[in-house]
């Protein structure tokens, strides 16, 4: 409970100065230290790093009052309590009207035994903050351990007035009063405490009396109004009439995907689509639609182009969009009945399918190719007459997208995503029977969405993280269609007044500054459906979902808009900074990477070289696209050549680090140094493949044999491509975005002389641009699957022939694989072919005419330090064509990335040496942005015999798993893997190892909640 109206308008200048930065470069970087500090600030194990960004950010923007408190405020929590009381003296004398000086000052003064100052900060508390009941119960403890109690006695109860609910307070006046012999008031005041404990057993966190909204970070919550909320005034024109108001409804379009806001009308008897919001189409093929309830708009086969799913009495059907014109292309059985739909990816493969609500509701799938099933048992749906239906995310930060109903003759429904296809439903008591006309706004600009009703009475529904209440007073928008129509980037709006005629008022207001926004997806469909936008400019905010059609934000007197933050459907979030007003802002979906596995860095004398990913063979609950989960192996054997790993003051030294949207769970990371003739090169048997896995094995190069012809699928020869490792991939194939390619192959042709004996195997480098699960999943759907590489000779007759089925692909970033084809050429034919329809990019392919073991000695060393600690992103470099692997630049940092940790407990920060040494199923488990540095001892190992060259091995054993949509438990760290399940996810009868000695790892090492690095544009998540 706090009072802030009186600090109100200090706290906003004072925040607004602090945040001012003249250089836009200087502010983003103020700006990733704050948010990182806060976010090291509110985890217990990373005060000291909290401490390090906000001295950054201190250091950056030293005037600023923010700054100050907030780097005084984390030295006190990290226990350097001497600089933190000097720090916050400091900025207490140059603004002494901000409480937080004072409260923690108090705090730390109390700590200290001197209570004469505890008192003075404490009382200038109180004087600010006269009804926060944690300073007067303070205060009342530093004068009763002077020995006033009689001073202390009203401060007390003034505490308890304040929080009843506090024990401290009871506790504190049940034992004055028995020391002053009121035994009465003492019996009520232990009653009281008793009571008050009990409440707080339950409680998430314990009850501390020396913490307060003050003791944290300096962040006043400032008041956030949407500009939107100045008087506008607009002008009044009526498009059109003869529409019946009570059947009529009313969608927003971009009919021609020109990038503006069309509106699409219809009532029983009439369908009009208006082009700019003013002039009626002509020739739409929706003039002859009769009887109509509702139409729904979305890109249902991702041209960019919208189609339509229209309701009729009859039924339901669908209709493509060419630019404008709309064709029938299909009726949906079963559906004749149903009284609304919408279009939504409930399953997240990369296609929107359709539900139809109704007193006999369907979920017809779609499958891509433009196929759809009828898939209305996967649904969880409400029979009834549905009378709208709105789908949104209710909480940010995440893929789901949630559906609300409301219902003729009952409560609205809830339908809640909790993603891998799976909905449950739960009403909600406050959307009330017969709501129609159901908008999504945020119209408290507190960052998460909300429900306004238009019909047939206006109501405002405020959003608490799922829980819905009734919301008085609540400034919602003039209506539910709203978008710039006539393209002067200001925001319009549309109604059918009683009358029948159809009204758009033109936004005329010449004072305000408004931006639009345009965003199309990549990997996401084109129309980027769901996606939500949030702009912030200055002290004005705004949250709006993403259709198709452009939006339009107000903004402050300023010239940009500070930031313009893009979640797309999948989740992943895209920061745009500095935009400029008055215009319309094209922003397409970044190139990102969001999920693969962590990566190598090795010490090369130099620098820490990039060596590859791993565990790309352990996909933790990766989808396999057909309702079930990819096996996984947990071993990766990493090759690391000699001249990438150099030892220096006697160790070798190997970081890894979480660079992406994911958890990794290492449960031992050894160095294996390979010591091998010097002119036989050696390589090992790791590669992702169905099981049975790869055993582990070596193979030896002493004489490569190149082809002398490669076909790639457009009968190009690639031979000189596959000459070497160089980078330069034959792409010989089309592909999609998603890492999807048509099916294709690779052919080679090594000469009749190549291997004489039979014994061969094939070495292959390269790389995969690796199809998230959500891709498999759609795949899957289309009839075509992902076809994983197999590998065929030629029979006799001259024909192809498949000899080895899956021949395994490299687990990720660019590696070599080994595929063993001893006794599998059928004929003296030395020819090979690569069939897949993944995105495998070859570097350099060779055969070895001996698969046979070679001359090794393997030394095995266990890591002497393992240190477990935040880093930060290295700078990624993606290649937009997807026809490069990804780069991490290892000498550039930055401390957020496009996403937040997956939530759950990680391995505390610090010496994690004893987790890493062997396989006992005690796992580091490091999020996004974590690194583990290794060091390994170099005089373990035994001197080379001559003409011999040393190699190096990394074995790990583990699984990552990542955050895509349909990933078993992608959202959180939990359940946790172990080495005896049968699968992941495991069955109900299995559980991660629960004796003793693992229930001492998690309480000793599973101490860490995931730091949140992406703080909310607005207050409310």
């Amino acid at each position: 409970m706090r009072n802030l109206s009186a600090l109100s308008a200090a706290m906003v200048l004072c925040f607004l100065v602090a945040g001012a930065v003249n250089n836009p470069q200087t502010e983003t970087q103020l700006w990733e230290h704050r948010n990182l500090g806060k976010a090291f600030y509110e985890n217990p194990d990373t005060h000291v790093q909290a401490v390090e960004e906000l001295r950054a950010a201190l250091q950056l923007a030293p005037d600023s009052i923010e700054e100050q408190i907030n780097y005084g405020i984390a030295l006190l929590r990290a226990g350097q309590t001497e600089p933190g009381i000097a720090e916050l003296l400091v900025a207490q004398k140059h603004d002494p009207k901000i409480p937080h000086t004072w409260f923690n000052l108090g705090i730390a003064y109390k700590r200290a035994g001197d209570y004469d100052k505890a008192i003075q900060q404490l009382r200038g508390m109180i004087r600010l903050v006269p009804d926060e009941p944690i300073s007067h119960y303070n205060l009342a403890a530093v004068l009763r351990a002077k020995g006033d109690t009689q001073a202390a006695l009203p401060e007390f109860l003034e505490a308890e007035k304040l929080n009843p609910n506090l024990a401290g307070p009871h506790f504190q006046l049940f034992t004055l009063y028995q020391r002053a012999g009121d035994h009465d008031a003492a019996a009520r005041e232990r009653q009281l405490f008793e009571q008050a404990k009990k409440r707080d057993e339950g409680a998430a966190v314990p009850e501390d009396m020396e913490w307060s909204f003050y003791a944290e970070l300096y962040d006043p919550p400032v008041p956030r109004p949407s500009a939107e909320e100045e008087a506008t005034r607009y002008d009044d024109r009526a498009v059109s009439s003869g529409w019946d108001p009570a059947s009529s409804g009313m969608q927003l379009i971009d009919s021609e995907y020109a990038g503006r806001a069309d509106l699409l009308v219809w009532s029983r008897d009439r369908v009009a689509l208006f082009k700019n919001g003013a002039v009626e189409a002509r020739n739409t093929g929706l003039e002859s639609l009769k009887d109509v309830r509702d139409i729904a708009v979305g890109d249902f086969d991702n041209t960019g182009l919208a189609g339509l799913c229209v309701v009729t009495g009859a039924g339901a059907s669908i209709y493509r969009n060419s630019k404008g014109a709309f064709v029938k292309y299909l009726d949906v059985p079963n559906s004749a009945g149903v009284t609304r739909a919408l279009w939504l990816d409930y399953d997240h493969d990369y296609d929107l399918d359709l539900l139809l609500f109704g007193p006999e509701p369907v979920l017809m799938r779609n499958d891509g190719n433009g196929r759809f099933e009828e898939r209305t048992a996967a649904f969880p749906f409400v029979k009834g007459n549905a009378l709208d239906a709105a789908a949104f995310a209710i909480r940010g930060d995440t893929a789901a997208r949630d559906v609300v109903v409301s219902y003729a003759g009952r409560a609205g429904v809830l339908y809640r995503d909790r993603l891998n296809g799976v909905f449950d439903a739960a009403d909600i008591p406050a959307l009330a029977p017969g709501t129609a006309e159901l908008a999504v706004q945020d119209f408290n600009h507190d960052g998460l969405l909300d429900l306004v009703s238009y019909g047939p009475k206006t109501y405002a529904l405020l959003n608490k993280s799922g829980d819905f209440e009734l919301a008085a007073n609540a400034k919602t928008a003039p209506a539910r269609i709203r978008a710039d129509f006539n393209g002067d980037h200001r925001e319009d709006y549309a109604r059918i007044l009683p009358d029948g005629s159809l009204h758009v008022y033109f936004n005329a207001s010449d004072q305000q500054r408004w931006s639009t926004v345009r965003i199309e997806g990549i990997k996401n469909l084109k129309q980027a459906a769901g996606a939500t936008v949030e702009m912030k400019s200055g002290a004005f905010y705004g949250k709006r979902i993403y259709n198709g059609v452009p939006l339009s934000f107000a903004l402050d007197s300023r010239a940009d808009a500070d930031t313009i933050r893009i979640t797309w459907p999948n989740g992943l979030i895209q920061n745009e900074v500095h935009q400029k007003s008055g215009e319309t802002l094209k922003i397409a979906e970044a190139q990102r990477l969001s999920g693969s596995c962590p990566m190598i860095f090795a010490w090369n004398g130099e620098n820490f070289q990039f060596i590859t990913d791993v565990l790309g063979v352990a996909p933790l609950g990766a989808s396999s696209g057909d309702g079930n989960y990819f096996p996984v192996n947990h071993v990766e054997n990493i090759q690391i050549p000699g001249a990438a790993l150099k030892k220096e003051d006697g160790k070798y030294r190997i970081h890894i680090s979480e660079e992406l949207h994911e958890v990794s769970y290492l449960d031992q990371v050894q160095l294996i140094a390979v010591d091998h003739p010097a002119v036989v090169d050696i390589y090992t048997n790791d590669k992702f493949k169905a099981p049975p896995y790869p055993e582990f094995r070596l193979f030896g190069a002493r004489e490569k044999i190149h082809p002398v012809r490669a076909l790639d699928g457009h009968r190009q020869d690639v031979a000189q491509s596959l000459s070497r490792i160089d980078q330069n991939y034959p792409t010989g194939f089309a592909h999609n975005t998603a890492g999807v390619a048509e099916l294709h192959a690779l052919t080679l042709d090594f000469g009749q002389s190549a291997a004489p004996a039979n014994h061969a195997a094939l070495v292959l480098n390269g790389w995969v641009d690796w199809a998230d699960g959500s891709t498999f999943l759609g795949q899957s759907q289309n009839g075509q699957g992902l076809v994983f590489p197999y590998l065929q000779v030629k029979d006799a007759q001259g024909k192809w022939k498949t000899v080895v089925d899956d021949m395994g692909i490299p687990s990720g970033k660019p590696k070599t694989i080994v595929v063993d084809l001893d006794g599998k050429f059928l004929t003296h034919s030395r020819q090979v072919r690569i069939v897949t329809n993944l995105c495998v990019y070859w570097d350099e392919i060779f055969l070895i005419d001996n698969a046979g073991a070679p001359e090794v000695r393997l030394t095995t060393l266990d890591a002497a330090a393992a240190d477990l600690h935040f880093r930060g992103f290295s700078r990624l470099i993606v290649d937009p064509t997807r026809q490069q692997p990804e780069r991490f630049v290892y000498g550039e940092t930055r401390p957020i990335s496009d996403w937040n940790p997956t939530p759950g407990l990680y391995t505390r920060y610090g010496d994690v040496q004893p987790l890493v040494t062997k396989v006992d199923d005690k796992m580091v488990i490091m999020g996004s942005g974590d690194e583990l540095r290794l060091e390994y001892p170099a005089e373990q190992l035994p001197p080379l015999p001559d003409a011999w060259t040393r190699d190096f091995l990394l074995r790990v054993d583990g699984w990552a798993k990542d955050a895509d949509a349909n990933t078993a438990f992608s959202q959180s760290v939990l359940p946790l893997p172990f080495h005896a399940m049968s699968a992941y996810p495991y069955r109900a009868n299995e559980h991660f190892p629960d004796d003793g000695e693992h229930e001492q790892y998690r309480d000793d090492y599973l101490t860490r909640p995931a730091l949140r690095l992406i703080r909310p544009l607005a207050e409310g998540y």
